[in-house]
């Protein structure tokens, strides 16, 4: 869709940011209420999740850095990939760390090695 928005921006109309900011605050809110009250409520937090992210990613995006937008649109291609394999690369670089290292190191380290795997598997799938 970041791509369709790039090449021609009139072909997708993106919501305005009276509609996006409440969108994401409301959907990124519910997200972390719900992963907070556990079970049964973080069985449907899926719906918040995305009107959330997606609204932030529109954010993002609409604000136009140039550098930023070509990022998503890049990432775009394997965000999928991303997806399915970001919450295994997470439990294996906690259960070979732990909870020794920084929050920051770990943070930084999560996301380096799954956008990574995501890349690598979105190569090998796409063959």
């Amino acid at each position: 869709m970041a791509e369709i928005y790039h090449g021609n921006p009139k072909a997708l109309e993106v919501p305005r940011w009276k509609c996006l900011l409440p969108l994401c605050m409301a959907g990124v809110g519910l997200t972390g209420i719900m992963g907070f009250a556990g079970w049964p409520w973080k069985l449907y937090n899926d719906i918040p999740s995305l009107m959330g992210y997606m609204s932030l990613a529109l954010i993002i995006y609409k604000v136009g850095i140039k550098p930023l937008n070509r990022l998503l649109e890049w990432t775009n291609r394997f965000s999928y990939e991303w997806y399915l394999v970001h919450m295994l690369v997470f439990d294996i670089i906690f259960y070979c760390i732990g909870h020794n290292a920084p929050i920051a190191v770990v943070f930084v380290l999560c996301l380096l090695l799954s956008y990574s795997t995501a890349i690598a598997y979105s190569r090998i799938w796409s063959k």
